[in-house]
């Protein structure tokens, strides 16, 4: 008995992770009149093998683009569609740089950025846009998740219900840039659930003004909420990152000029995985 039990356990637990369908397809996204770029966006879209009708997540690449050094999608953005996938989601990494002529912003200060966050708030509206009129994907159950610059992005577009009518059901946000909302907290009120995963040493995007930020928003009964990994620095989440280290090259962060810290933490990684799962899981069901 206590073997059939177990075999058991095994198959549900089997039957509840989809098989991811291979390589991920690069598509075109076009501009709808949503999206400010000049051409049709680049993605990548990452299915589950089984055929059927499936939640989507929409993914906001970081300052540093969608791309390694090498050209190829980053390792943090192939990781994060695999799982997704594997888990029962259509995955759409969202490349919001290339077809602007853009490589990287995290070199450049925020003052002499040309693409703001909120300018990439329209690519992500067009890529929903997108998504809810293929086969195979629930309209009515499309995330957003994104890194740092991206997080940032989803914060904008979850607290601004666009003039179509079609939303996000939940945002995901991997330390995200708090501070200048923080600052105007009364007027940031999230339409879908907020899930922020940060690290508590991080001196690129603080924490401070993300949970003080979650606080104001929490008290107005609105949701959000803040998951702080210690011990973890910027892009903890990222494979591609093997040891800790400081970025002199970019100028922005809690001491302009002096650089940023970023290093991994695998074991944060993997219980930012399964909080994911979970948190899309609640709002989507």
């Amino acid at each position: 008995m206590k073997r059939f039990r177990f075999l058991h356990a095994l198959l549900l637990a089997a039957l509840s992770v989809s098989a991811y369908a291979g390589v991920a397809e690069q598509i075109s996204i076009p501009t709808a009149g949503l999206s400010s770029s000049p051409a049709p966006l680049v993605g990548f879209l990452f299915k589950p093998a089984n055929l059927g009708v499936h939640p989507a997540v929409v993914m906001l690449h970081g300052c540093g683009g969608a791309y390694n050094r090498q050209g190829e999608l980053g390792a943090r953005q192939r990781m994060w569609g695999e799982y997704l996938a594997s888990h029962g989601y259509t995955a759409l990494m969202l490349d919001s740089f290339s077809s602007r002529g853009i490589k990287e912003i995290c070199t450049v200060k925020f003052g002499d950025r040309t693409l703001k966050e909120a300018d990439r708030v329209g690519d992500a509206y067009a890529a929903l846009a997108w998504l809810r009129r293929q086969r195979g994907v629930d309209a009515k159950r499309i995330s957003l998740l994104g890194w740092s610059n991206g997080a940032g992005v989803t914060l904008e577009a979850i607290s601004h219900e666009p003039k179509t009518g079609a939303v996000f059901n939940a945002g995901v946000a991997f330390y995200p840039g708090c501070t200048s909302r923080n600052k105007r907290a009364d007027r940031f009120h999230p339409y879908a659930p907020l899930l922020l995963l940060m690290g508590e040493s991080d001196d690129w995007t603080p924490v401070a003004p993300c949970k003080a930020l979650a606080d104001t928003v929490a008290s107005r009964g609105e949701p959000m909420q803040v998951v702080l990994y210690p011990d973890s620095y910027h892009d903890f989440d990222n494979p591609d990152i093997k040891t800790k280290h400081v970025r002199k090259e970019v100028p922005n962060g809690v001491h302009p000029g002096e650089g940023v810290t970023v290093a991994p933490n695998a074991q944060a990684r993997e219980a930012a995985k399964q909080r994911v799962i979970a948190f899309l899981g609640s709002p989507l069901k």
